[in-house]
């Protein structure tokens, strides 16, 4: 099985948890959005941090946004943006894990459980 990791839990490993660490070396080819990417980039405070994040990043293969992924985020965030709070990142991160048949793995269920077509995995740390 192949994995696209959710920013929340790249956010973890960077801030050093051992069991985020863990559950994401047990991946079988794991893979980022270059979404959350820029998730990470825009969380630095500094151009040093960014550096950090840059190396941590090359570890693992980033996920460009084609027309398709494009299009599949536009459909989510017309069914899921006002019902479900879905988010522009969220939406891109689903679109690319269902276009790439992917499964995500995330602890934030609740923006992905009402989205039709996705795989989840949730992390037990």
């Amino acid at each position: 099985m192949s994995y696209l990791v959710d920013t929340d839990i790249l956010i973890d490993v960077s801030k050093g948890s051992q069991r985020a660490v863990e559950f994401l070396d047990g991946l079988e080819n794991s893979r980022i959005s270059i979404i959350s990417a820029m998730e990470l980039i825009v969380g630095a405070r500094n151009k040093k941090e960014i550096g950090t994040i840059e190396e941590f990043l090359s570890n693992y293969e980033r996920l460009l946004i084609n027309e398709e992924i494009a299009i599949r985020a536009l459909e989510l965030i017309k069914q899921h943006s006002l019902s479900d709070g879905l988010s522009i990142p969220d939406a891109f991160i689903a679109a690319t894990a269902i276009n790439k048949n992917l499964t995500l793995t995330t602890k934030n269920i609740k923006h992905f459980k009402v989205i039709k077509d996705i795989k989840l995995k949730v992390p037990s740390y």
